[in-house]
């Protein structure tokens, strides 16, 4: 368990990593276009659609570590008047919930990125792509991030309760 616990952990991290190299060379393909552009070369025809496919899969890649970090977003309005007998059930039961849909939704992505698999669907921009490139961020994304919203009930972190930033690293 504890190997699959630092696998996971390693997967978290490389996706962080991944995601932040995306944007670098995102940037750097801008500059590239733009330069050209400048300069009266022709640009390439891709950074379009390039730049698109770049922002859906950093986004993905970030958004497990991000929910590690409390990077998400979260509403206390009503959380903070809540008696704080109850305030850490609620919590818990919000954690399994956001866990729940996130799980629902990489479900979701995987039955369509088998479906494009299956059917060979081509997505035609100024580059062909397989559709399946689409679905696989969000399979994975949404998969980790349901896993991040599961380990801290199950390891018994709050982070109401706690000055720790990223929560338990055990699990």
């Amino acid at each position: 368990m504890k190997t699959l616990v630092k696998f996971y952990n390693f997967c978290v991290q490389a996706l962080a990593a991944f995601s932040g190299a995306t944007i670098a060379a995102l940037a750097l393909l801008i500059v590239i276009d733009v330069s050209l552009r400048f300069f009266g070369f022709e640009p390439p025809a891709a950074t379009v659609a390039l730049t698109e496919y770049a922002l859906l899969y950093f986004t993905m890649a970030a958004a497990p570590w991000l929910v590690r970090q409390r990077g998400h977003v979260a509403v206390r309005i009503v959380f903070d008047r809540l008696p704080p007998t109850s305030q850490k059930r609620w919590e818990y039961g919000i954690y399994f919930l956001c866990a729940l849909v996130a799980f629902s939704i990489a479900i979701i992505a995987g039955v369509l990125l088998v479906d494009s698999v299956t059917l060979g669907d081509v997505e035609q921009r100024s580059i062909d792509v397989p559709r399946w490139l689409l679905f696989l961020p969000l399979l994975v994304g949404f998969f980790g991030v349901g896993t991040e919203m599961l380990r801290f009930p199950l390891t018994g972190f709050s982070f109401y309760e706690s000055d720790e930033l990223a929560g338990p690293e055990k699990v």
